[in-house]
């Protein structure tokens, strides 16, 4: 009993210490990802489960199977596959989680956050009344002889969005996504296309949910995936863009997703929140996979 006692005070100092962490704002620095904090309001607000698994995760100090060996002397072997498990290998690397679908259920709630993000935008700027960027630009600065230069308003969302309308989209989630014919044939599935006959602009867009340590290699091993296409919907008259975006599984949202919210037209405000919304939904569908680390069956859930 006294044993298991100074057992449970070491894990209770553990918490402790990393809720102290927590309070400066002091997470791990990941030059790639958005400074994320966790506010006074948002702490007193969270489940005590939830606000352990993400100051604990953020650290490495959960009780994954490697780090109760070192701890206590335990068994580090994966439940699922036999594997030393870490807490990487729990959220992204478990060969029998991947089989099952985890990931890709993990990957798939994230990319629905983005992708409601995006048909937001979406639908907000289809309605208004067009005016291409060179007509803009010259009614703007030409005057009048007599007359005084005006000045109007600048809008925050200009941006290529505005240079086109007639925006569609399609996300590869619950239906087969089939790229557009009228760009390219191709038998290519990217997690998101969003593209305007009007202007012949096309968003071709990658989602991925790595370990936060393993960003550069998950960016590098996508990087030319959609070269090709590109180059052969280019030679057809379309203007292509290529955007890797990145949301880390325990919730730090790289900097590339950022950009590309910005670049969209979602911005000041509306980006803070989406990326909040991001960090969040990555966060809650890695911490559902923690607490079905042990589980040889597999139930997905819904992510609020």
């Amino acid at each position: 009993m006294v044993v298991e006692e100074v057992r449970r005070q070491e894990e209770i100092a553990r918490h402790a210490r990393a809720v102290a962490l927590a309070k400066q704002g002091r997470w791990v620095n990941w030059e790639s990802v958005e400074n994320r904090k966790l506010s006074w309001s948002e702490i007193w607000g969270m489940e005590s489960n939830r606000l352990c698994f993400i100051i604990r995760a953020t650290y490495d100090v959960l009780p994954s199977p490697i780090n109760l060996q070192l701890w206590f002397g335990k068994d580090p072997s994966c439940p699922l596959c036999t594997v030393p498990a870490t807490l990487k290998h729990i959220l992204v690397g478990c060969r029998t989680s991947l089989t099952q679908g985890r990931y890709t259920w993990t990957h798939n709630q994230v990319l629905r956050c983005l992708a409601e993000k995006v048909e937001c935008k979406r639908k907000s700027i289809n309605p208004q009344p067009f005016t291409n960027q060179e007509e803009r630009q010259f009614s703007s600065t030409f005057v009048r002889e007599g007359d005084k230069p005006r000045t109007s308003p600048s809008n925050p969302d200009l941006g290529p969005l505005k240079a086109a309308r007639y925006w569609q989209i399609q996300v590869h989630l619950d239906q087969r996504l089939i790229f557009p014919t009228e760009i390219v044939t191709t038998t290519l599935r990217p997690d998101l296309v969003l593209w305007s006959n009007s202007q012949k602009l096309a968003y071709v867009i990658e989602l991925t949910v790595p370990w936060e340590e393993a960003i550069e290699e998950a960016f590098e091993r996508k990087k030319l995936r959609y070269a090709n296409l590109a180059a052969e919907a280019e030679d057809r008259g379309w203007k292509i863009k290529v955007r890797q975006v990145e949301v880390g599984c325990r919730g730090f949202v790289v900097s590339t997703t950022a950009k590309l919210l910005r670049e969209i037209g979602i911005r000041g405000q509306a980006q803070r929140q989406a990326i909040r919304d991001l960090a969040n939904t990555a966060e809650r569908a890695s911490h559902w996979l923690w607490l079905k680390r042990a589980n040889i069956t597999w139930a997905p859930k819904a992510v609020s």
